[in-house]
Parts: structure tokens; sequence; C-alpha cells
């Protein structure tokens, strides 16, 4: 196993060793000079470990079997974080392995969950550093949907549809590379795009470059330890709007609009569509919620409006961005964004959730049941996207939505037994399971914050931000004894 993963390995750890050096550049622009040898080590380190992981294993041009990409998706994302909770240990941050583990895996998962609850007093290379891993963390994932996932043949990932052209080689490396060229062109582009709008908007250099960062990547985490509608300003928060629902759409659908001018994916993807409507519906029942509730009775309606569209893309999306007043939120709120945060993006996508695809072959699923009952001989042929969707992928499909739903029980449950109530333990689940934790504040008001969490609390929230990425079942694959056998 670890010869195949290996090269891939040490290629991304030589990859995560070199951006390491980026955040002194930082350190040199804000005048911190005291973290240019921590960082510096820490990016020799990297480096070290990742070119002898590099050579040691050489690389296969053969394709990999499903075993390879499980066990190569859940061992890259519990090693990159290690390597990326370095800098935050020599830094002098956070020294303990816990709380720096905790911020990187948060970080690389860009669920947003945050142990800098003061971040006006943390370094602002730290920061830097804590945003670009972020980053990184959402190109990976949009390269792996594209180049690994669909090949696992996990929960319907065989129904993945992407427009990028395909490549002649098979190997792990040859695969990934084709896909990190134009996407990483085009995630870089739509970033610095974000980045200037916002800076035209009025917002800082520092401020614009870490959101823009947060959005594209559907991570939610700013230098700001509460990021509002009110936070900045209004035109600053319709600006992230779009680029929340792009971190939340199909990347190779960019690509093609903006390599070849091409509107026409978007009209025929059904995913698109309806990520739209379910952002709208969200936005007019937010906003039907707050019109009654208390402490809004002096907002204009273009506030209320801009508060409800802003908080049903944030949640949509899985960035989190939280809304003015967000932990005052009436419980109707709470729950249409809970619901929002369960539907997900779009796969393919840097955000969470159980993604739009597979409640739509679920619902079509249930309508030719009923039609059925009506027709008991009838044939009613199940197509998504013009796929055809097997049996297997339905069970499939079922399958890993029982997970998710024990899984949430589950969580809870080892969150009451650690002392947090029912509302902030099935809040902290959902958060943190869908890579929304920066949405901890509306979700589960009463939450204190992360930085008071007992150690066994903060290792249970990192397996469940592990958890969502791999999606449960790569997991329990990965840990069969018979799937390892054969």
């Amino acid at each position: 196993m670890i010869t195949k993963i290996g090269h891939i390995i040490g290629y991304i750890l030589i990859f995560l060793g070199i951006s390491e050096l980026i955040p002194l550049l930082a350190s040199l622009v804000f005048a911190e000079y005291h973290l240019i040898l921590p960082f510096l080590i820490c990016s020799l380190l990297t480096i070290f470990i990742g070119l002898g992981f590099y050579f040691a294993f050489p690389d296969t041009l053969e394709k990999p079997d499903r075993y390879d990409i499980i066990s190569f998706l859940v061992i890259s994302w519990v090693l990159i974080p290690i390597f990326g909770s370095i800098p935050f240990m020599v830094s002098g941050e956070l020294t303990k392995f816990t709380d720096a583990y905790f911020e990187a895996t948060s970080a690389f998962t860009t669920s947003g969950s945050t142990l800098l609850a003061n971040s006006s007093l943390a370094p602002k290379t730290l920061l830097f550093w804590r945003a670009l891993l972020q980053w990184q963390g959402g190109i990976y994932i949009f390269v792996l949907a594209v180049s690994i996932v669909p090949l696992s043949a996990i929960g319907g990932s065989e129904l993945y549809r992407g427009v990028l052209p395909h490549g002649e080689y098979e190997g792990f490396l040859s695969r990934i590379k084709a896909a990190f060229k134009p996407l990483s062109i085009i995630y870089v582009s739509l970033t610095l795009l974000c980045l200037l709008l916002l800076q035209l908007s009025g917002l800082s250099f520092f401020d614009s470059m870490v959101t823009s960062m947060a959005s594209l990547s559907s991570g939610g985490f700013t230098n700001h330890s509460n990021f509002g509608v009110n936070s900045f300003n209004n035109i600053s928060e319709f600006i992230l709007v779009p680029f929340m629902l792009i971190g939340a759409t199909n990347l190779t659908y960019h690509w093609l609009f903006l390599a070849g001018g091409k509107f026409k994916v978007y009209q025929n993807d059904r995913e698109v569509k309806y990520l739209i409507l379910l952002v709208l519906i969200g936005s007019l029942i937010i906003f039907g919620i707050i019109n009654g509730s208390p402490g809004m009775e002096n907002a204009s309606i273009f506030k209320r409006l801009g508060i409800s569209i802003f908080t049903a893309a944030s949640a949509m999306s899985t960035t989190g961005f939280l809304p003015d007043g967000a932990s005052s939120m009436p419980l109707g709120v709470v729950i249409v964004c809970v619901i929002l945060l369960c539907f997900g993006g779009s796969m393919c996508s840097s955000a969470g959730g159980f993604k739009i695809i597979r409640f739509r072959i679920l619902f079509r699923q249930a309508v030719n049941e009923i039609s059925r009952l009506a027709y008991p001989h009838g044939v009613v042929p199940m197509r998504v996207n013009d796929v055809s969707v097997s049996s297997s992928v339905l069970i499939s499909i079922w399958t890993l939505l029982f997970l998710y739903l024990s899984s949430i029980g589950l969580f809870s449950i080892l969150y009451g037994m650690l002392g947090y109530n029912m509302e902030v333990s099935i809040g902290l689940t959902f958060a943190n399971l869908f890579s929304a934790g920066s949405m901890t504040g509306l979700i589960a008001q009463d939450f204190l914050g992360y930085g008071g969490m007992s150690y066994s609390a903060k290792w249970l929230t990192t397996g469940i931000m592990i958890l969502g990425r791999l999606e449960i079942i790569a997991l329990l694959i990965f840990l069969s004894p018979s799937f390892r056998k054969n």
C-alpha cells in the first residue's frame, strides 16, 4: 500500500513545505521578525521528509486500485495537518500538539472552527498561515474530487460530471497533475478577483486577502472572530455571496466557461439550478422569519434582505460566515441553516454536506417507487444529468445517508457525555461534520467557544472534521479487515 501512495504523499509534503516559506513575506511586511526562523525551520523539515517519501517510493503509471485510493484519502487527511500544525507550535501561539493539530485540521478541511478566538491579538503572520492552509485545503478538495474520488465508488461518486480533458496516464501523480493545473489557474484567478473587489469596497489589503481565501475555499475563517454583515460594510457582503456560491459549485464548469465561454454547461446541469433554487428559497424563509423577530424593527428592508441572502448562501456553501446578531437569531433561522448545511454544495466543490445530487437521486427514487405502486409492471429508468443510476449506486447513497444520520446521533451523545447540553452537542456535530465550524455561533448559540474545550472534546471535534471530508464510509472501508484482505 505505502509503496504505491508514498510517492504522491511526498510530492504533497514538498508542496506544503514550499508554501510554508510564503508567510516569511508576511513576517517581513508586519515586522514580526521573530517568526522568520520558526517558519523557515518548519519549511525545511517538511520538505526534507517529503523528499524522503518522494525518492523512497517510485512513481507508477498503473491505475490505482480501490484500496489504494481509499488508503490515500485516509492517510493524506490525517497526515498533512500534522505538518501544517508545526508552525503553530514552533511559533509559540498554540504550544500543545492537540491545539495545533485541531487548528491545522480545521484549516485544511476548510471547517472554520478555530482556537484563535481573539484573532486581533494573534500575529498577522500566523493568521496568514492559517488562511493560506485553509485556501490550500480548498484546492486540494477540488483536485481530489476531480482526479481521485470518482475512482473510489463511494456514495455515488461515480456520477461525478467533469468537463476537464482526460489525460492518457492513469497513475496517481499523473491524474493529480492533470487536474491541478487547470483548476489552480481558475482557483487563483477567482481568489484574486474577489480580493480586488473587496479592496475596492473599502477593506484593507490583508482583510481582503484573508476573506477572499476563506470564501473560495468555503473555509469561513477570517482575521475577525465574528464576521458579520456589519463587520465591514454591506457592499463587501454582497460581493462575497457569488464567490461563496462559486466555491460550492463544480469548479470545472467555471474553467470551461472562462476558457471557452460556454455558458451552456451551467444550463445543462441540474445540480447548479437546485443550488441556486435552494439559496433563494432559504433566503425568502429567513427573510420572513427575521421580519417578525425582535431587534429587527428598526432595520431597513434592504438590510434584512441582505442578512437573509448572506446567511442562506453562507450555510448552503458551508462557508460559515456569521450574519449580524447570529447569537440572537430566532430558532427558525437556525433550523433553515441546519437544513441548508445538510444539503451542502455540488459534487467537485469545496463545500461540505451530503451533496445536492445525492438528495436529488433519493427524491427521484421516491417518486419512482410511488409510480411503481400505480404501475407495478412499469419500467421507470433512473437518470440524473443524463447518467444512468444503477441499483448499486442507490444502495451506496442510502448507506451513506444512514451512516451520516447514525454519526450525528453518536457524536451528539459523545458530546453530551463530555458535559454539553443537547442543543450544543447537536450544533457542534452538524457544524463540524458538514465543514462549517465557523457557523457554530449560530446553530449552537450557547456554545462558549472552542478555546474552552477539554482535550477530549477537541480530539472528538478533530475526528469529526476529518470524517466529514472522508464522508465517513471511506474510513470504515479502510479499517475493514475483509477489505484489506481482498
